[in-house]
């Protein structure tokens, strides 16, 4: 609780310092450029779980959902429909409701992109901020009134003491976002290295698993740098991870790849060809790696019914990413692809199958009950198109594999990872509960 003073000093402060405000609304304007609204945050013990967008594309998202479907509440705007048109455009607008009068999308975007957002942004500003003095974290608090996070938590829910910041955010929000069009925000453009995902950060750091030899294979288009890293798994689980990149260069010592390809391997301890482990052993394996790994199985155990049955047959191989550079010639990713899986088959002799996850990579998300229904349909279409072109590939005869595609809806979504680890912690303890009352 504050003593009398320090509330008296509460209500008086309601205007933040220009050198503060200018902080504030700079680490702001960062996030609107990554399309990353900072993360979740609690100010208060007890407070409800911070549900403010990750996002404006989860924003565009909450808006799409919400005209969808039988128990749709409002009617989509013309902007939502037409993806080409301006986020600005889409400002101006109302949503016509079923419930009551039009409500301004320019309101409910101030709510959910600003004013929601700043308890993030005091909280996270004086983390990458701070003075060494503590000077940037005694500032916030005397925004406040008080000395304490509590006096500034109870400050930032104060609606007369939000208002001028989120009218700031909002300025920078206009500003910065509305010549963009609606597809920007579930488009990937090509990025400086002219790739879409890949990036040289995306190699493994040093000492992040065992390397095995390094090959490097000739091919037409050019020389395949392959690495292979084998990771640590828990004893107890009888499945082997590996992690595995390519890399072709048509100009050998290019510092930039031409194309590139990287998945992950599993092998499976076997006693007479039988398979010592199963579905709930890959998961585990997979957990052990990163979040995308985990649901890439996962993808493949959901939308694969015989997914034991190709574990039985044989080991299995994942290709996560695959791409070639937006100025290299045509065939270079295939034959990037080619060398990489024909190499780790000669390594791995046991691989039967290969898992090859279609996420059209110029598409931020692949869950279209957040997309506008165009882009929706020529994401579709992207998938088609990438699956007959693997097709064309043919694999399967060169490598005397099985080729099976997924689509990872997910990505690398923390929330889901934990609900899948969930759901397979229930189905672990049911199975044990049968075997115990088989005894």
């Amino acid at each position: 609780m504050l003593n009398a003073s320090c509330r008296a000093r509460h209500r008086a402060v309601t205007v933040i310092a220009p050198s503060l405000l200018r902080r504030l609304v700079a680490v702001y304007a960062r996030w609107l450029d990554d399309d990353e609204l900072g993360m979740p945050v609690q100010l208060l013990p007890g407070e409800l779980h911070d549900a403010t967008v990750a996002s404006v594309r989860e924003f565009l998202g909450e808006l799409i959902r919400a005209a969808s479907g039988c128990d749709a509440v409002v009617e989509l705007p013309a902007s939502l429909k037409h993806p080409d048109s301006t986020f600005g455009r889409l400002l101006s607008a109302s949503l016509v409701t079923k419930l009551g009068p039009p409500v301004p999308v320019e309101f409910l975007a101030r709510q959910r992109l600003c004013v929601e957002v700043i308890s993030r942004l005091l909280v996270v500003v004086p983390r990458i901020e701070d003075d060494r003095d503590n000077g940037m974290q005694a500032s916030m608090y005397a925004v406040s009134g008080g000395e304490h996070p509590e006096d500034l938590a109870r400050w930032v829910h104060e609606p007369a003491n939000q208002a001028g910041l989120a009218d700031a955010l909002y300025q920078v929000l206009k500003s910065k976002l509305s010549h963009r069009t609606i597809r920007s925000f579930f488009t990937v453009d090509v990025t400086s290295n002219g790739y879409r995902r890949w990036n040289p950060e995306m190699r493994a750091r040093e000492g992040a698993g065992k390397d095995l030899a390094r090959h490097i294979v000739s091919t037409n288009a050019g020389d395949v740098s392959i690495e292979v890293l084998r990771y640590a798994v828990d004893e107890e689980v009888p499945v082997r991870a590996y992690e595995w990149r390519a890399e072709l260069r048509e100009a050998t010592g290019s510092e930039t790849p031409d194309a590139i390809a990287c998945g992950m391997a599993y092998t499976f301890e076997r006693e007479g060809g039988v398979a010592l482990g199963g579905q709930g052993d890959l998961l585990t394996a997979s957990d052990c790696m990163a979040d995308v790994d985990l649901m890439q199985v996962n993808a493949f155990l959901e939308q694969h019914r015989d997914a034991q049955m190709l574990i039985e047959a044989g080991d299995l191989a994942f290709v996560w990413l695959w791409e070639r550079r937006a100025d290299s010639r045509p065939g270079v990713g295939a034959a990037c692809l080619r060398a990489a899986l024909a190499d780790l088959r000669r390594r791995m002799r046991r691989i039967r199958t290969v898992v090859i996850d279609l996420k059209p990579y110029q598409f931020a998300v692949c869950d279209g009950a957040g997309m506008p229904g165009t882009l929706h349909i020529e994401k579709l279409e992207a998938v088609d198109r990438l699956q007959a072109f693997f097709t064309g590939l043919r694999l399967d005869k060169l490598l005397r594999v099985q080729c099976r595609f997924i689509v990872n809806r997910e990505g690398d979504d923390p929330n889901a990872t934990l609900r899948v680890l969930g759901y397979a912690g229930l189905a672990h303890l049911a199975a044990r509960g049968l075997d115990d009352g088989a005894e």
